[in-house]
């Protein structure tokens, strides 16, 4: 149950992440990196803090920002 629990509030995060990236538009890709690092490791350490252990925790992580990001991409595609 903490897995989804956890993968429910990293979806949010995720999204926030694209609100983010959407509002710093102008920013360089380096930067843009640097905001995906620091949105990973907040979700990483979410999942930490809700009792997941450290391995669970960035699967877990890597699982919510594949399927983020590859649902995302898809819906890209799909609008252009």
């Amino acid at each position: 149950m903490k897995e989804y629990v956890v993968f429910l509030i990293q979806m949010l995060i995720w999204s926030s992440f694209s609100l983010i990236e959407w509002l710093s538009g102008r920013d360089r890709a380096f930067f843009k990196g640097l905001l995906l690092c620091i949105f990973l490791y907040m979700a990483f350490l979410l999942a930490r803090k809700i009792g997941l252990r450290t391995r669970k925790a960035i699967f877990t992580t890597m699982f919510t920002a594949g399927v983020y990001f590859s649902c995302q991409h898809f819906f890209w595609e799909t609008l252009h």
